[in-house]
């Protein structure tokens, strides 16, 4: 398969939109409360806020089922209503009503930071599409409307047609000057022809001088009202409609092309939240699942003392396992061509390419590619882009023995999130030269000893909890005091709560 990051963002578009349906009552009783506090205090800005919720409130007339189609049609209410504004007024407008939002889903118990966020792009879109109109993607209505109210072009009205649940045609939507009472009369027809012969006795003497042509175009079909003896009307349409196509084309692919960006930024404020290395080791790993189009993360720092990897955590995979694993790059030809390709290219690099691997069994040992059922996987590196220093490297895929195709947007972002990631690390390494000295590898067995130690446990209390002997504890508690370079118990411990080991 190949993924997309324009559809995992749009189910975080989708999320915010739906969170701010869901409490559209308390939301519009919240804004209205702000207006008329600040009509009360006669403030410039109580006028243009009444205005903005109006522009809301208009388009929650009119349900969508899409948070997409539901912020073209705000945007369409807001340049009839809000239009007046200027870019900077209208940020502010746009910046107290979304904070009245997460005032209000607050409230409501939401506390979640992934709805606050969702939410917050809901925001960021509505904002580009906006005060970027020029920049807009080409909007379907506006362009027939203007095609079928053109004075030189001998059309009198533009209908979209659909098929009910039954087969049976009908009018979805008119464009152009069809009259109230065409409008109201014609409600479908089982065919396309008797919807045009209805049309046509709706329309009466008027109707002799036009001709009905059906228009397909896509997934969609039109129904065109030219007049009778004009004979290049469709030629030109279909030209039209043709070159609209091209430009909606462009601008998506263009779309498309940035919005690793929009990724970019959720990711970064997703691990910006971390408050030790323990933390930011598991938001980095859930962040690159929740903001790109993958299953699962594992997460290994990188020695360059003995060229080894570490694994850190395993987000969707089990943790004890990934953590379990310590391997020498001669191991892993594919990583280790990297580095020396790395090395190759010298010190001073800002961006660092991912690697994708398409069967993960030419890439890595078998054991791992067996226990973990890997097929596709794409390794991106954390990269230290102000140190010029690889520390690590995220290994993600789809699933369990799912093979993908990578996509450039999402090489890109994969790329971006390493490097952010890479900061985030090293901020918490402490100034180490090396990300894995700040989390010595632990085995689950000695993580379970080292934590009965920090609780007060003896070594006969922890070999009876472990249902070992007092001579094996002491020899995990040793080998725990040489791997973490420390001098007795209490420094050990330290060193493990300082760096989320417990």
């Amino acid at each position: 398969m190949r993924l997309s990051l324009s559809d995992k963002l749009g189910t975080i578009l989708q999320e915010g939109w739906m969170i701010i349906q869901q409490h559209r009552d308390d939301i519009l009783s919240a804004w209205l409360d702000q207006c008329d506090e600040l009509q009360d205090k006669q403030h410039a800005a109580a006028r243009p806020l009444k205005l903005a919720i109006d522009a809301f409130s208009s388009q929650w007339l009119h349900p969508v089922n899409d948070a997409g189609e539901w912020l073209a049609a705000l945007r369409r209410e807001w340049e009839i209503k809000v239009g007046e504004l200027s870019p900077n007024q209208t940020t502010v407008m746009l910046t107290m009503m979304e904070n009245a939002i997460h005032e209000t889903i607050q409230s409501s118990g939401i506390t979640e930071f992934r709805s606050h966020q969702a939410i917050q792009y809901v925001f960021s879109k509505l904002h580009e599409l906006i005060n970027s109109s020029g920049c807009m993607e080409p909007d379907w209505d506006r362009f027939l409307e203007q095609l079928a109210s053109f004075k030189q072009l001998p059309v009198a009205w533009i209908a979209r047609l659909a098929k009910s649940a039954d087969g049976s045609l009908y009018v979805e939507k008119w464009y152009g000057d069809a009259s109230p009472s065409l409008v109201e009369s014609v409600k479908q027809g089982e065919t396309m022809f008797s919807l045009c012969e209805h049309i046509l006795s709706c329309m009466g003497e008027e109707g002799k001088r036009w001709r009905l042509v059906p228009l397909p175009w896509g997934d969609a079909m039109f129904l065109v009202c030219a007049e009778e003896e004009e004979r290049l009307v469709i030629p030109f349409l279909l030209h039209a409609l043709e070159q609209f196509h091209t430009t909606q084309a462009a601008t998506a692919r263009t779309k498309e092309q940035t919005l690793w960006k929009d990724a970019a930024l959720l990711f970064d404020q997703w691990i910006m939240r971390a408050k030790s290395l323990h933390e930011a080791i598991e938001y980095i790993s859930s962040g690159f699942v929740a903001y790109l189009p993958f299953e699962r993360c594992a997460l290994f720092a990188y020695s360059s003392a003995d060229e080894s990897g570490f694994g850190l955590y395993g987000y969707q995979l089990d943790n004890n396992q990934i953590k379990s694993i310590h391997e020498h790059i001669d191991r892993l030809p594919i990583i280790k061509q990297y580095i020396q390709r790395l090395q190759w290219l010298g010190r001073h690099m800002t961006n660092v390419p991912p690697i994708y691997v398409p069967r993960a069994s030419q890439g890595l040992p078998a054991k791992y590619v067996e226990q973990f059922q890997l097929e596709s996987i794409v390794i991106a590196p954390i990269y230290v882009p102000s140190e010029s220093r690889l520390i690590g490297a995220a290994i993600l895929d789809c699933g369990p023995g799912t093979s993908f195709q990578l996509s450039n947007d999402i090489y890109t972002a994969v790329m971006k999130f390493g490097q952010s990631a890479g900061e985030m690390l090293a901020k918490f390494s402490g100034g180490r030269p090396e990300l894995v000295q700040s989390t010595p590898h632990l085995s689950p067995r000695e993580i379970e000893v080292l934590k009965l130690v920090a609780e007060g446990a003896s070594t006969y209390e922890a070999a009876k909890r472990l249902h070992l002997s007092e001579y094996t504890v002491r020899d995990y508690v040793s080998a725990i005091l040489q791997k973490m370079n420390a001098k007795n118990r209490t420094e050990a411990i330290v060193k493990a709560i300082r760096d989320g080991i417990i």
